[in-house]
C-alpha cells in the first residue's frame, strides 16, 4: 500500500514536471512567433536602454528581450526555458510610461532582478515553505521587494520609479 502510494505520488510529480515544461516552451514559442525581438534595428532606443539596464545589474549576458502585443495590458514578465532566458514588454508599458525613460527603465530592471536572482528556479523545492503562515507572505514580498530595488537601480531616479511602481500596482 506505501508502495502504490509513493508510485503515485511520484507519477504525479513527474507528471507535473513534463506538464510544466510544455507550458513553458509554448510559452517560449509564442513569444518568438508573435513578439518582436529588442534589437538595434527594432527598437534601438528600448533596446539601448535594455543593454543599460544589463550594464547596470552587471549580468554579462543579457537575455533575449521582446516585445508582445498585450492587448493594453501593462505587464511584464522574464522567465527561463533551459538554455533561454527573456524579458518580456507589452506596448502598453512603454506607452504608459511615456517619454519617462527612468519609468520604462525600472520595469527593465525588476524583470532583470527576477532572472539575475534566480526568483523563477527551483520553485519546486520552495513551495512547501510558501504555504507556511506569515513564512510564505513574507518569502513572497521579499523577492517584489528585491525585484524593486533591480527596478530602482536600472531606474536612475527615486521619483521614476516610484510612479512607475504606482502605475504597475493600479492594474
Amino acid at each position: 500500500l506505501i508502495v502504490g502510494a509513493f508510485g503515485g505520488a511520484l507519477f504525479a510529480l513527474a507528471a507535473s514536471f513534463v506538464l510544466l515544461q510544455a507550458a513553458r516552451f509554448a510559452l517560449i514559442a509564442h513569444v518568438k512567433g508573435k513578439g518582436i525581438e529588442l534589437s538595434e534595428a527594432g527598437f534601438p532606443d528600448l533596446h539601448a536602454q535594455f543593454i543599460a539596464c544589463c550594464e547596470r545589474l552587471q549580468i554579462e549576458t543579457p537575455p533575449k528581450a521582446y516585445i508582445v502585443n498585450g492587448r493594453g495590458g501593462l505587464w511584464t514578465f522574464a522567465a527561463t526555458v533551459p538554455g533561454t532566458r527573456f524579458v518580456v514588454l507589452t506596448p502598453g508599458v512603454v506607452a504608459a510610461m511615456g517619454k519617462h525613460v527612468d519609468r520604462v527603465r525600472f520595469h527593465i530592471g525588476h524583470e532583470l532582478g527576477r532572472l539575475r536572482m534566480q526568483h523563477l528556479g527551483v520553485a519546486l523545492l520552495r513551495w512547501p515553505a510558501m504555504w507556511l503562515p506569515l513564512l510564505g507572505a513574507a518569502y513572497s514580498r521579499a523577492r517584489e521587494t528585491t525585484r524593486d530595488r533591480h527596478g530602482l537601480a536600472c531606474s536612475g531616479s527615486p521619483e521614476g520609479a516610484a510612479r512607475a511602481l504606482a502605475a504597475l500596482s493600479a492594474v
